[in-house]
């Protein structure tokens, strides 16, 4: 019987040593995470690189949008026969239980889009700042655990750059625990994913005559659909960390040509990141602008709302003062609005009106109901405002900044036949 293509790739020696390994994986420091040398078959291995795809400019875009120095294939079936068995590998229940035994954390789940991992092409120059990794997949609702690589470069040098790097607080940068791992032919090197896990590698500096090398790498991310409470965190991008000044750089230093030209890289690469940052922030808040553009206000029967509301929040807050526009469906002879308050609320009187018409009532905490008569069917497009007038807040919003007076919990448009039906089956 042939063995499944899940098995059959991945070194005898790494399944007969696996509990050995989750003992490393368990106790390494600063964080969880483990080498393996000769991972896969050394066949298997040589195949890989054999038909590593070549650097691909229009896979090599960076998070600015600019062509960089590293080329990312996700879609590694498409790349040829041997990384479609790479995919049947790791995409089997096999490979995914052995990583569990790896690292002690059940339940694996690979993405089958391979979101930012697949082959990664880095050339002479790039580097990759120290990060911790996105922590959710918001589409299929799995949290990030585990990233594993696998290397595929022959007699690379330490002096070349390149080796990754696990660090424990590139924040502090005097007191910063690293190991490093050069990217050596079929070394896989496995850590898990959180809040703490920087990894990043220093610039790769290859001598003239070896610059046509690259540094070769597939990277697999894995998923769990739950983690332990004390590791969530909010749902969050890639965080990176810029480098801090080379070593060199002292009190009392005369600066070179080259220490200049450093100083400059560094400080335009953080400006770089200022902006993207700034640009960040300005996508967000018009996706928050195009949000609250499309809020609905709790309206129920045949009729619609027309527009933005004024003073309801997107969590069904009522300010003082609220405007809601409604187009009917069908015509409507009055309005029931119903809320609800805090027991702590101060009292006060709420006014519902549309055009001159209006109705008043005391309010105070609890649930209230205040209906509105209007002096015919509305057929076309109208305003209902609601006022409320009190001695402060209903609540103090977490922010401090918003006036809430009442939770809205319905805005019901009352319609003659079904009003009289309603009347007839009292």
């Amino acid at each position: 019987m042939q063995p499944r293509p899940s098995q059959s790739q991945i070194s005898s020696a790494v399944l007969q040593d696996a509990d050995r390994h989750r003992e490393a994986f368990l106790r390494a420091d600063p964080f969880k995470h483990i080498v393996i040398e000769d991972f896969f078959e050394p066949s298997f291995a040589e195949r890989l690189l054999a038909e590593f795809p070549s650097f691909d400019t229009k896979l090599a875009l960076n998070e600015m949008g600019e062509v960089g120095g590293k080329a990312v294939n996700t879609k590694i079936r498409e790349i040829g026969a041997t990384y479609q068995e790479l995919y049947d590998t790791i995409a089997g229940q096999p490979f995914l239980d052995l990583m569990s035994r790896l690292s002690g954390i059940p339940d694996l789940i690979l993405d089958p889009k391979m979101y930012g991992g697949g082959t990664h092409d880095n050339r002479h120059g790039q580097e990759l700042d120290v990060h911790v990794d996105f922590n959710y997949d918001e589409a299929r609702k799995l949290h990030r655990r585990l990233n594993v690589i696998v290397y595929l470069n022959k007699g690379w040098k330490t002096e070349w750059g390149g080796a990754i790097e696990i660090h424990s607080n590139p924040r502090d940068p005097e007191h910063d625990r690293i190991c490093a791992y050069d990217p050596l032919f079929n070394r896989r090197v496995m850590f898990e994913t959180n809040e703490h896990s920087w990894h990043g590698f220093p610039k790769i500096s290859l001598p003239e005559d070896q610059r046509h090398l690259t540094r070769k790498s597939i990277s697999i991310f894995l998923y769990t659909k739950e983690r332990p409470a004390e590791e969530i965190a909010p749902m969050h991008g890639t965080f990176y960390i810029q480098r801090p000044l080379p070593e060199r750089f002292r009190a009392g230093r005369t600066l070179s040509g080259e220490d200049v030209t450093d100083l400059k890289e560094l400080l335009e690469r953080r400006d770089m990141w200022i902006r993207q940052f700034h640009k960040m922030e300005l996508e967000k808040n018009r996706e928050i602008a195009e949000r609250d553009s499309c809020m609905r206000a709790p309206l129920t029967g045949y009729a619609l709302q027309h527009a933005a509301p004024v003073g309801v929040f997107h969590d069904q807050w009522v300010a003082s003062h609220a405007e809601i526009r409604i187009r009917p469906v069908a015509p409507v002879e009055g309005l029931l609005l119903r809320g609800w308050r805090p027991e702590s609320a101060p009292a006060g009187r709420m006014r519902v009106a549309v055009g001159t018409h209006f109705t008043e009532s005391d309010v105070s905490g609890g649930s209230f109901e205040i209906a509105l008569d209007l002096p015919g069917p509305a057929r076309e497009d109208f305003a209902v405002i609601i006022d409320t007038l009190a001695e402060g807040r209903a609540v103090d919003s977490a922010e401090g900044v918003r006036d809430l007076q009442f939770l809205i919990t319905e805005l019901r448009a009352r319609h003659p036949l079904l009003h009289t039906l309603q009347k007839m089956r009292s």
